[in-house]
């Protein structure tokens, strides 16, 4: 049996490509995008052992405008039936999210629109929890373009995904990201391109052994690129993430034996690559990244340990404001190694201010060898036992 399909277009919601995935014998097998534009009114769902390739920026899956209607009574944990306010805007068959402003995240819902009654909305899956119209609870036709659980041995290559262009309404959260696996292992993800999602450009929670390498994400009301949620044994590497209105990369909760390296991220919305240690990482690498031209740090570290940070250019961050924000933060951090950094401003009027910087409960680091001349504070330690050796300020 032939192993590679080809999508043909169709009216579907997901324009055929699910369909051509589904037709695949159960071994997997490889499915081809042509160049063509895809429109998509829920997610594709990848399976394992499958390839999704397009034929590079000529594949393009996209979304409509983004539709939002809030709750008109609360809804019971369990339940199906939502009911909105004012006209429906959404149609049978399209996927669309359930949260509120209290918890959102997994604590959401996704599903399929299965039938609309007046303004009764019934949806394919029992909503995770309670909601109510005092927390602001909202329906929205926004969906992961590409997602996955579980999978195994997949690939998804050369093609690029595109929100809802001069988006700048609410930052959704991560579960709606452009690419959103989860659990996955041996998954790679290469030269695929991200632009103006609603919400972060290619996330991957839990699961390990996941490559993302060659990709892009421009101008996403998130973050660039998010790993998360316990993820281990990943690779980052050859990456993009420029005017994000997040981090440029985000580490999130417990992702460990990880490495970010030889990506640029620039003018990011926060810093370039965030949330270092925070919420239980460790034993990470981030090495010969360069972070420039950020709203705030170049790379922001907080409350956690064990990473080594190496070799990056870290170059006239702080954008938000002169003076306030430096290219590395070390706040709440014991026991890293941050060595060979280059610290840098090239601006008329630096922004960037300070160089390597220990706040808050911090100790035990070792800062060597970093270059950080040109910085009004070069290395700031505050630490009992942490060492600062051989910084050139």
């Amino acid at each position: 049996m032939d192993r590679q399909i080809y999508v043909e277009p169709m009216t579907s919601p997901t324009s055929g490509i699910q369909e051509a995935i589904d037709s695949l014998p159960e071994q997997g097998g490889r499915v081809h995008i042509p160049a063509g534009r895809w429109r998509l009114s829920r997610s594709i769902c990848l399976p394992s052992g499958v390839s999704l390739v397009g034929d590079g920026p000529a594949t393009i899956l996209h979304i409509a405008p983004l539709k939002v209607a809030r709750l008109a009574t609360a809804v019971r944990k369990g339940g199906r039936v939502l009911t909105l306010k004012g006209k429906v805007p959404f149609r049978v068959g399209q996927a669309i999210g359930l949260s509120d402003e209290v918890l959102s995240g997994w604590w959401g819902t996704h599903g399929i629109v299965e039938d609309i009654n007046g303004q009764r909305v019934r949806m394919s899956v029992k909503f995770n929890r309670g909601l109510s119209v005092a927390d602001d609870a909202k329906a929205v036709s926004l969906f992961p373009a590409v997602t996955s659980d579980g999978a195994t041995d997949a690939d998804l290559a050369n093609f690029t995904i595109r929100g809802p262009r001069g988006y700048k309404g609410k930052w959704w959260d991560f579960t709606y990201s452009a690419i959103h696996l989860v659990s996955c292992e041996r998954v790679r993800i290469t030269n695929v391109t991200v632009f103006e999602w609603p919400s972060d450009g290619i996330g991957v929670q839990r699961g390990a052994d996941v490559q993302v390498s060659q990709c892009q994400s421009h101008g996403c009301r998130g973050h660039g690129f998010h790993p998360g949620t316990g993820l281990a044994r990943s690779v980052w590497s050859h990456n993009i993430g420029k005017g994000n209105g997040g981090d440029g990369f985000f580490f999130c909760a417990r992702v460990h034996h990880s490495t970010c390296s030889d990506s640029v991220f620039s003018e990011n919305g926060l810093a370039g690559i965030g949330g270092v240690a925070r919420g239980g990482d460790h034993h990470n690498i981030i090495s010969s990244n360069v972070c420039s031209y950020n709203q705030k740090w170049g790379i922001e570290a907080s409350r956690g340990d064990e990473q080594v940070i190496t070799g990056n250019l870290l170059l006239s961050n702080s954008q938000e404001q002169a003076g306030e924000f430096p290219g590395i933060r070390l706040h709440d951090m014991e026991r890293n190694v941050v060595t060979s950094n280059r610290l840098a401003d090239d601006q008329d009027k630096p922004t960037q201010t300070q160089g390597i910087v220990e706040s808050g409960a911090t100790d035990y680091n070792l800062i060597s060898n970093n270059l950080c001349t040109g910085m009004q504070q070069g290395v700031v330690v505050i630490g009992a036992h942490s060492r600062a050796e051989g910084n050139l300020t």
